[in-house]
């Protein structure tokens, strides 16, 4: 059966065989996330296609899946809710948190599960990281939260890019994690990726290191998420936002893979400046 939407303003894709549990659900955690909503609405169009022995495309869609590019979780009917909610693999896509730039990643709840540490790894991502804490102020609350709560099985969050803009190469690297994911769990079959070379690090939640600054003013970036930093290394500088004279250098604290950055300029005292993963605790 084809995608179809049951609103016009919240598409929702139920793929595959329906006689089933969904073995994924993914949705777009943030509809102001424009990048999570073209690479959901394009893997949509490419299921779809799957499902209906396109001769053009290799593959087959064996599982049921179902996707949410834009949908809000509370304008769905009582019966699509319950379906997400069990979804034995859940994934959310959101953007980086408050004003920052997130290399893409896999992040899971505080105490995962042993598959969801195996699980989260199938994205192919550079990143895998625990929260230390569900209720940690870092992260934007996110609207599936309760619904989530519901349901059996494992839940990933797969947070990449700012979302102020459409980033056609984070667009494409994404939907190739979710493909790939797809893929491993046996979801499709009947088509091979290329191997990449990127190597996948995994951190425990006493790893993630959010620095933070220590005064207000405007902050100018000077690196990219995904650039591995010893200590010392230059972050940015903090600038005043009034007469414009440099306030501070503003240095990497400690080693580690750079998983996120401030894009928004203008910082408070106690502002997210940076995440870091650390090789070490």
């Amino acid at each position: 059966m084809s995608a179809h939407s049951l609103f016009d303003h919240t598409p929702f894709h139920d793929l595959g065989p329906r006689n089933a549990r969904a073995r994924v659900a993914l949705v777009n955690g943030d509809e102001h996330n424009i990048n999570a909503r073209f690479v959901l609405a394009r893997l949509s169009a490419y299921l779809n296609s799957l499902e209906r022995g396109d001769p053009a495309l290799p593959g087959q869609l064996r599982q049921r899946v179902l996707l949410l590019p834009s949908g809000d979780p509370a304008q769905l009917p009582e019966e699509m809710r319950a379906q997400v909610a069990q979804a034995w693999h859940r994934v959310e896509l959101e953007t980086g948190d408050f004003g920052m730039d997130a290399l893409p990643q896999v992040r899971l709840s505080a105490g995962p599960s042993d598959d969801e540490r195996a699980s989260a790894c199938l994205f192919g991502l550079p990143s895998v990281s625990e929260r230390e804490n569900d209720a940690d102020p870092c992260d934007r609350q996110s609207p599936w939260m309760d619904l989530w709560t519901q349901g059996f099985g494992e839940q990933y969050t797969v947070t990449a890019g700012h979302g102020d803009e459409l980033q056609p190469a984070l667009c494409e690297r994404l939907f190739r994690a979710m493909v790939a994911f797809l893929l491993r769990v046996e979801v499709i079959r009947g088509i091979e990726l290329a191997e990449e070379e990127e190597d996948l690090h995994y951190f425990g939640a006493g790893q993630v290191f959010h620095y933070r600054s220590e005064r207000s003013g405007l902050f100018v970036f000077r690196q990219s998420p995904g650039q591995w930093l010893q200590a010392g290394d230059l972050l940015g500088y903090l600038y005043n936002d009034r007469d414009g004279t440099l306030l501070e250098e503003l240095r990497a604290p400690v080693p580690g893979l750079l998983a996120g950055l401030r894009r928004d300029p203008l910082v408070t005292e106690g502002a997210l400046l940076a995440l870091i993963h650390r090789r070490t605790v």
